[in-house]
C-alpha cells in the first residue's frame, strides 16, 4: 500500500513540477532611452500587449498603418521587433531550430532603432521566479557572425558585470557545447537565415529587473525571453509531507 502510495504522489508531484503556469509572468516593462520619432516610435512591449501599427509591413507583412498587432509567444517566426518586420527563425539548412526552451514563451519586442542608444534601459517586473534569456547579435563587437558575440567596456560589458551566462548546450552551427546555444534571424521576413542570435540566461526572483544598452550601432537589438521555474504547489508539498509521515508510521510499525 505505501509503495502504490509513494508511486501515486511522486507521479502527482512530477506532474505538478511540469505544468506550465497559466498566469502570464511579464506584468511590466518600463522603457526608457528609446528613440522618440514622430511617426516611427513603438515602445517596448511583451506578450499579450496590443499595439497599433505606425509603418506598413511592420512587425509582419501584411499589416498597414492603423491595424493593431498583439505580442505572442516566442517561437520560429515571432516578430523580433516593433519597427521592423524582422523574425526569429528556424535554421533548417544547419538543422538547427530555435531552442526548444524559448518556444512558447513570454518575450519582449524593443525598437531595433534602439541599439545604438547609450542610455537604453528596460525596466522588467516579472510575478514569480523566471529564467530570463538574453538573445545577441554575434556580430557585437567584431562584426563576426559566425562567432558569438564579445563583451566589454564599449561592449555590452553589464551582461559580465550582471553575472549572466552562456547558456551552452552544443546548440549551435559548432555543434560544440563550449559556445552559447545560438539560431537564426530572418531579417526580411523571406525565409531566408540573415544573422544569428546567442542565448545568455539568469535566474531572477519576482520583482523587477533592468537592462541596459545594446552598444550594437548597425546589427540587431537585443531580444529577451522569459520562461517560468516550476514551482511545486503547495497542495504538492502537503502530499509530499503527507507520503513522507505514511513512510514513517510504516517503517515503525
Amino acid at each position: 500500500m505505501v509503495r502504490r502510495f509513494l508511486g501515486l504522489g511522486a507521479a502527482l508531484l512530477c506532474a505538478t513540477l511540469a505544468s506550465p503556469a497559466s498566469a502570464a509572468l511579464i506584468s511590466n516593462v518600463v522603457e526608457t532611452g528609446g528613440d522618440n520619432e514622430a511617426t516611427d516610435t513603438i515602445t517596448a512591449k511583451w506578450t499579450g500587449q496590443t499595439f497599433t501599427v505606425s509603418v506598413d509591413n511592420e512587425p509582419v507583412p501584411g499589416l498597414v498603418i492603423g491595424n493593431s498587432y498583439t505580442v505572442g509567444t516566442f517561437g520560429h517566426q515571432a516578430p523580433a521587433f516593433v519597427d521592423r518586420n524582422h523574425r526569429y527563425s528556424d535554421d533548417a539548412a544547419n538543422s538547427l531550430p530555435v531552442p526548444g526552451y524559448l518556444v512558447g514563451n513570454e518575450y519582449i519586442m524593443s525598437g531595433n532603432d534602439n541599439r545604438d542608444n547609450a542610455t537604453y534601459k528596460l525596466d522588467v517586473t516579472i510575478d514569480a521566479p523566471a529564467t530570463v534569456y538574453m538573445l545577441i547579435d554575434n556580430r557585437l563587437q567584431d562584426g563576426d557572425g559566425a562567432t558569438p558575440p564579445t563583451f566589454g567596456p564599449a561592449n555590452m560589458q553589464w551582461i559580465l558585470d550582471q553575472g549572466w551566462a552562456a547558456t551552452a548546450n552544443g546548440h549551435n552551427r559548432a555543434g560544440d557545447a563550449g559556445r552559447p546555444d545560438e539560431f537564426g534571424i530572418d531579417e526580411g521576413a523571406d525565409g531566408t537565415i540573415n544573422q544569428y542570435y546567442s542565448v545568455y540566461s539568469k535566474r531572477f526572483p519576482a520583482g523587477t529587473l533592468s537592462l541596459l544598452q545594446a552598444d550594437n550601432a548597425g546589427r540587431n537589438m537585443y531580444g529577451v525571453v522569459v520562461a517560468p521555474i516550476p514551482e511545486p504547489s503547495t497542495w504538492a508539498l502537503a502530499f509530499v509531507g503527507a507520503m513522507g509521515l505514511a513512510l514513517a508510521r510504516r517503517v515503525r510499525g
